[in-house]
Formats: structure tokens, C-alpha cells, sequence
């Protein structure tokens, strides 16, 4: 699978643009989730993750097979995300709002279907109450603990991954999760079981 991604790449490298319309089709759906879970609005996640292909397809002679295709392209993905939340953080409009669409079911929260098994009024409106201190929460925390437990929580991205993509080391990596982890379990700490 690898060496086909390789050989795909070497085409679009040698001009061929059905080649990189081949890796659009198998990355548009996560790169869209990834930019809706940090722009927290479909039709900007893809915007954003559009102009991250069109990025990547001008770059990609750039790109050399020491790693993956998607590990390359996420650099540039979230590179742009970080740009659209600068912009809106300087008109104060936005916060990121974690939302996935694993293609089964309509874009909601994934903290709004926790423990989603049927439940009644009681257990939705809890749930709702749940996913909406969930997203606050997540939205407090410092940005590379953010970004850091988004990719690896959400997106469920490696270690490895991570670090390549936001080049820092593995244990900074896992020193960051553990960080977020912690505040995490402090601001929702109503919430645990005793």
C-alpha cells in the first residue's frame, strides 16, 4: 500500500493530476473531519482542507518518502487550520468546537453521543450537558495540549504521527496528552463516578 502511495506520488510528481486526484479521494473525508474539528463549521473545514490539497499539489515536489503522504499533507492541514482560527480569534467569534462524521451518521458532537444507547430525556439532557462541558473544557486547554489530544483522541493518530506532524519529540508529545488529560479530568471532575 505504501509503495502504491509512492508510485502514485512519483506520477503527480511527473505531472500527472488524475494521480493526485487518487490521494484527494482517499484523504478528503479525514482531512475534512480534521479541519471541522478544529474550525467547528463544515463549509470552512472544506474550504480549509481544499486549499490544503491545492497547497500540497504545488508543493509536492517538495515532498520527500521518508514519510507518509498524510503525514506531509496534515503538516500543511494543520498549518492552514491554525491560520483560519488566528483570523477568527482576532474577531473573537470562534472556539473549537470537536465534532466527527465517521460517514454513518449526521455531523454531532462526539461528546453529545456518549453513552448513546437509547437513552431517555434525563440521559439526552445530561448527555447534551456532558458534551457541552466537554467541548468547554477542550476549548480552555492551551493549544498544543489541544491540538495534541485532538489528534490522538479524536483523529486517533500515533504517538509517531504526532510528532512528525508537529515535530516535537514523542515524550513532549505524551507530556502534552498527559497534561490535557489531567485538566481535563480536573474541569469535569462533577462528572466521575465516585
Amino acid at each position: 500500500m505504501i509503495d502504491n502511495e509512492h508510485r502514485i506520488i512519483e506520477r503527480v510528481k511527473n505531472g500527472d493530476q488524475d494521480a493526485f486526484c487518487e490521494l484527494v479521494e482517499k484523504y478528503k473525508q479525514k482531512a475534512i473531519n480534521i479541519a471541522f474539528s478544529f474550525c467547528g463549521n463544515h463549509e470552512d473545514a472544506k474550504d480549509v482542507s481544499q486549499e490544503a490539497f491545492i497547497r500540497a499539489f504545488k508543493t509536492i515536489k517538495n515532498f520527500r518518502s521518508e514519510s507518509l503522504f498524510f503525514t506531509w499533507f496534515y503538516r500543511i492541514l494543520i498549518n492552514l487550520c491554525k491560520d483560519y482560527l488566528r483570523r477568527k480569534m482576532k474577531d473573537k467569534t470562534i472556539g473549537v468546537t470537536v465534532k466527527i462524521n465517521d460517514g454513518t451518521q449526521d455531523e454531532e458532537s462526539i461528546f453529545e453521543t456518549i453513552a448513546s444507547g437509547g437513552p431517555g430525556p434525563k440521559e439526552q439532557l445530561l448527555n447534551k450537558e456532558l458534551g457541552e462541558e466537554l467541548t468547554e473544557a477542550m476549548n480552555s486547554l492551551p493549544e498544543r495540549q489541544k491540538r495534541v489530544f485532538t489528534l490522538k483522541n479524536i483523529h486517533g493518530l500515533k504517538i509517531n504521527e504526532i510528532a512528525e506532524i508537529v515535530k516535537c519529540a514523542e515524550g513532549t508529545i505524551k507530556a502534552h496528552l498527559f497534561k490535557a488529560t489531567l485538566n481535563l479530568q480536573g474541569k469535569l471532575a462533577s462528572y466521575q463516578e465516585v
